[in-house]
């Protein structure tokens, strides 16, 4: 029985680390969620703690991701903003990124 769970428990071990896929689940969600960030903000400049992003990812009832972190816009500037930059994911089989399916910015 242990040498038939043995494959079973690697090749899930294998899909957790990320397989090879160029990171793990959280953290390409992060990734998009950035980017998607990036765009709303066009040219102001912001921080995100991006590992922090990743961190939060937490799964919601209807199959998508949430995740929350602070940023902020246009640190350091007179208009400087701290809010929570919150964004929904969902990951599509045969795409390699997910679709966002919203993404706010909370003061």
């Amino acid at each position: 029985m242990r040498i038939c769970a043995l494959p079973v428990l690697v090749a899930l071990g294998i899909a957790g680390c990320g397989g090879g896929s160029g990171g793990s689940q959280n953290t390409i969600a992060a990734k998009t969620c950035e980017e998607s960030a990036k765009a709303q903000l066009g040219d102001k400049t912001y921080e995100l703690d991006s590992a922090a992003l990743a961190a939060s990812t937490a799964a919601q009832p209807d199959g998508s991701l949430l995740l929350k972190g602070p940023i902020t816009v246009q640190p350091g500037l007179a208009a400087e903003s701290k809010q929570t930059l919150e964004c929904n994911v969902r990951f599509v089989e045969g795409k390699a990124a997910p679709d966002v399916l919203r993404l706010q910015f909370i003061w």
